[in-house]
């Protein structure tokens, strides 16, 4: 008897979604910072996280027939491309990518358990949907924000099977691309190795997602791809002492919330802080000093060079606090943004999530070429092209170094896209 492909059962279980699920009214994210367990996967891939620690979400996930027919294909996927690839690393990244029709008819039948079951409504309704990871996929259908959140998490991991597996350029192949050559004998080996862990694992997972998943998230770890993840949980850490002033801080006393400060990456592999950033760093001290501001947030990664040890935004820290003495206490870092635009959108998300009052003004502060940049046309075209939205509004002018702006709240939205700082 001809098996019936997977993907089209699928197709038929959005029929039974029907109309039963109403569409409750979208509501306004937690303003918390998001609990992370395993920070890389849980950045980048957070609606699979939640499906893998609920565990009556997953209960009903692993029990589901279809589902339950997709795990076994992709794991007998991976089971037989570990025993017989011999080609290079895109046998393997085929066995457990996502092609489009599968995306879409699982898509249906989340849809259609939402409806149906209690505890996955549950888990869009509720930690799904407070997470704001999805705001910009909540429209205040549970159903819908489940499915968007899964297509874009399954296209997050083919985008890294693609560029950490077979080589694809990334947007900024200068700074995010592979690490070695994909057709390598020794990186076909690592690869091979992963596969061979994965079926070997076949016993401790259960998800439908978790096969491709995991591989992906191999191809990260080999090329030491972990930028995501590092200092995190940084409320805890880097961030610790700021976080906890925050709440004790007379806002009406300043003008603006934050000093956000961009980094400036260095081409020089030994130098830890560039010029630039060295100068950025003394204007935000003079803003400080000035009362413009109880906080500044510095940010910028691991960026440059490619793979470099030093992230702009810890190094901008140690230079606020030893050459101008500004207390450890009035300064947060986002050590994770790896360009302009996401430095803005990681202030607004720091902000959010630490308690900062998101309808006040804050101060974008920098040279002067910079700043410029930063109100041109030309960085609205980008954020729009990279981002789809605009992370901040920019308001007035008050002088060539500083740009008053409001914070965007769809800044939350995560990014799989962009697996370095999603």
């Amino acid at each position: 008897m001809m098996r019936v492909p997977v993907w089209l059962g699928l197709v038929f279980v959005a029929y039974a979604y029907g109309q039963a699920q109403v569409p409750q009214a979208a509501e306004v994210p937690a303003p918390r910072p998001v609990e992370l367990t395993a920070p890389v996967q849980d950045k980048n891939f957070f609606v699979l996280s939640l499906m893998e620690h609920n565990a009556a979400a997953a209960e009903v996930l692993s029990h589901d027939n279809v589902f339950k027919q997709v795990f076994e294909q992709k794991q007998t996927a991976i089971s037989t491309a570990a025993r017989e690839c011999q080609s290079g690393v895109a046998c393997f990244v085929d066995a457990v990518r996502w092609k489009d029709d599968e995306i879409t008819a699982i898509a249906a039948r989340l849809r259609g358990l939402v409806g149906s079951h209690p505890a996955v409504r549950t888990l869009a309704e509720r930690p799904l949907r407070e997470s704001g990871m999805y705001i910009r996929r909540d429209h205040g259908d549970s159903a819908a924000l489940l499915a968007e959140s899964w297509m874009e998490a399954a296209r997050g991991i083919n985008n890294i099977l693609d560029v950490y597996g077979t080589g694809k350029k990334p947007r900024y192949p200068e700074i995010d691309s592979i690490s070695f050559d994909p057709a390598a004998p020794g990186y076909r080996q690592m690869a091979h190795t992963a596969a061979y862990l994965l079926a070997e694992q076949g016993a401790e997972m259960h998800l439908f997602f978790q096969p491709s998943l995991r591989f992906a998230l191999y191809l990260l770890d080999i090329n030491k791809r972990d930028e995501a993840g590092r200092h995190e949980p940084m409320e805890q850490r880097e961030n610790a002492a700021a976080v906890k002033q925050i709440p004790s801080f007379d806002w009406a006393r300043y003008p603006y919330t934050v000093i956000v400060v961009p980094g400036a990456g260095s081409d020089r592999t030994t130098w830890s802080l560039s010029g630039a950033g060295k100068q950025r760093v003394e204007i935000a001290a003079r803003r400080y000093r000035q009362g413009k501001a109880p906080l500044i947030l510095v940010s910028g990664g691991y960026v440059h060079p490619k793979q470099t040890p030093y992230a702009e935004a810890v190094e901008m820290k140690r230079s606020l606090m030893a050459d101008f003495g500004v207390p450890e206490s009035a300064i947060l870092i986002d050590p994770h943004a790896r360009h302009t635009t996401t430095n803005l959108r990681n202030a607004a998300r720091l902000m959010y999530r630490y308690g900062v009052p998101f309808e006040r003004k804050a101060l974008i502060t920098t040279d002067s070429y910079q700043s410029a940049y930063i109100e041109s046309e030309v960085f609205v075209k980008r954020n729009a092209a990279e981002l789809g939205y605009q992370p901040h509004k920019l308001l007035l002018r008050t002088s060539p170094f500083d740009l008053e702006f409001l914070p965007m709240i769809e800044s939350l939205q995560s990014d799989p896209i962009d697996p370095l700082d999603p």
